[in-house]
């Protein structure tokens, strides 16, 4: 009886389909890795998969790998927009892309995943004007001065759990805000954490500067927030500083003002 390991190997033979095949997935690999991001973006637009108040200008290179040179969102403007898909991640039902961007005074970057069952929001990292922020966000006048800095290793969101993970820190250096012109406040900062229930908290605190602050804030997904906490003026702050806390409710024994705020984003 003849050995199996005597018997020569033969390869099955290959039909010209099986090349056209292999031809065509070749070139629809190639057309999807190298398709250019202002298609795609125009695409996206005429499906209304994108928010209307969304805009994206100056694109360039692909959907994998490209960047815009400004997005504007609502009053939120960035400038110097990159970004980089990683491909492995979805052989997971991932998508995960690294996003950059970069601007007079401001930059930042940040891992943004995207799952059917939520959001990965990992290594953000940005330093931004705090006045910037204010003119995209706050819809009565103001004057708000110093920086913004973020350093957020992760926020992780469930559809149905809520925020599941969250640890990170966000500054305001420099703080000061007010109107005819900006009251110094001094450093705050806030540590982020989770809640049992899936609320998103964020415990904030002066350092010794001219305001007082103690307060904690917590973000529901679905949109519900709540602040709550003290105010006070310190001995060094202007007086317009504490005739401006008066306006938001009275002292306390201790000579604090209580803060309890709610709304819906």
């Amino acid at each position: 009886m003849e050995s199996l390991s005597n018997v020569p190997f033969k390869s099955p033979a290959l039909k010209p389909w099986h090349y056209v095949l292999a031809g065509l997935i070749a070139y629809i690999v190639f057309l999807l890795a190298t398709w250019p991001a202002t298609l795609a973006h125009d695409l996206a637009r005429d499906r209304g998969w994108l928010p209307s108040d969304l805009a994206l200008e100056g694109l360039s290179g692909s959907v994998w790998s490209g960047g815009a040179q400004q997005l504007r969102w609502e009053a939120l403007s960035l400038q110097g927009l990159a970004w980089q898909v990683s491909a492995w991640p979805l052989l997971r039902g991932e998508l995960r892309t690294h996003i950059q961007f970069a601007g007079p005074g401001s930059g930042g970057s940040v891992q943004l995943g995207l799952r059917p069952n939520g959001m990965r929001l990992e290594n953000l990292r940005a330093d931004l004007p705090a006045a910037y922020l204010a003119d995209a966000f706050l819809d009565f006048p103001v004057i708000v001065e110093g920086r913004i800095l973020a350093d957020i290793p992760a926020v992780h969101v469930h559809h149905e759990s809520g925020f599941t993970q969250a640890e990170g820190t966000l500054g305001w250096l420099g703080a000061a805000s007010g109107l005819p012109q900006a009251i110094p406040l001094g450093d705050l900062r806030a540590e982020l954490g989770t809640d049992d229930d899936g609320r998103l908290r964020a415990v904030a605190r002066d350092h010794g500067g001219p305001l007082f602050l103690e307060a904690t804030a917590r973000l529901s997904p679905v949109g519900p927030w709540q602040i709550q906490g003290r105010l006070g003026a310190r001995d060094q702050a202007e007086p317009g500083l504490g005739q401006a806390l008066s306006l938001m409710g009275r002292e306390d024994s201790e000579g604090r003002i209580p803060l309890n705020l709610s709304g819906r984003l």
